[in-house]
């Protein structure tokens, strides 16, 4: 877990990624724990839980040191779309479908929803600009983080020489079993799909290792392998810690989701 320490702050604990917040922004990565519980959900709400979500939520933007700030949030539907917010307007506007968000404004956090997918923040070390990235196995396939970085270029100028990534805590390779189409997909597209795809079985199933993937990705973006932070932790395996919806669905209950976000420091 190197360059990520967990934080406890207002009886939530977190995860943050240290390198990024010495470069001067927030970022954090939610866990399922609050003092009072093991529930401590920030997404993917419906009607009836919309007050109890807002609250928790605010308690995390306290927790992280901006409680003030707008909360910008995607409708994540798994494509490789990304919105840029380009005022604080904008930011107040309904949560459009997506699956990245990029910003270069103050007293703003972008927040991505997981439970199992790679939750990615980028920065900007020359130009202040920041996103947030939701990149499932389908947004992957899609290269949603090479997208990102596209639009950062073309939205703020910016280099990918100068920015920075913390891949999150996401299903690892070891958990993540696929079928055959994935699989094959994978292959069609990655050059590199070999060192992606472990586990093979008679049926065709497979494991495919979205760290790795989305990694390697930012590197062909042209970023510094050095610039990108992977907290390497499984949803899975650390269930005790984060939502998973590949190990809790099926059960007679609400399956949380995690958020990190990520803002300029004030």
């Amino acid at each position: 877990m190197n360059h990520f320490t967990f934080r406890q702050t207002n009886d939530l604990t977190y995860l943050v990624c240290e390198p990024m917040e010495q470069l001067g922004f927030i970022n954090a990565f939610s866990t399922r724990q609050a003092t009072e519980s093991n529930e401590f959900t920030l997404g993917h709400f419906s009607a009836d839980q919309r007050e109890q979500m807002v609250a928790n939520r605010n308690r995390f933007k306290a927790a992280v040191g901006l409680p003030q700030a707008t909360l910008v949030t995607a409708k994540q539907i798994h494509s490789a779309d990304v919105r840029s917010i380009e005022n604080q307007e904008d930011a107040q506007s309904d949560p459009q479908p997506g699956d990245a968000l990029t910003a270069n404004l103050s007293n703003l956090l972008l927040g991505i929803q997981t439970a199992d997918c790679m939750p990615i923040v980028l920065v900007d070390t020359r130009t202040c600009a920041f996103a947030g990235v939701h990149a499932g196995w389908r947004g992957t396939y899609q290269e949603i983080v090479m997208r990102t970085v596209e639009r950062m270029k073309q939205a703020y100028d910016s280099r990918p020489a100068d920015l920075h990534a913390a891949l999150g805590p996401a299903i690892c390779a070891e958990n993540f079993e696929v079928g055959p189409e994935v699989l094959e997909q994978f292959r069609s597209k990655f050059s590199y799909a070999d060192a992606l795809i472990s586990h093979e079985q008679p049926n065709g199933k497979g494991h495919i290792d979205l760290n790795r993937c989305n990694a390697q990705q930012l590197i062909d973006a042209g970023m510094k392998p050095e610039n990108i932070y992977d907290s390497a932790l499984c949803t899975v395996a650390r269930n005790d810690l984060f939502f998973s919806y590949r190990k809790e669905r099926g059960h007679e209950r609400y399956v949380g989701r995690l958020m990190c976000v990520v803002g300029q420091a004030l």
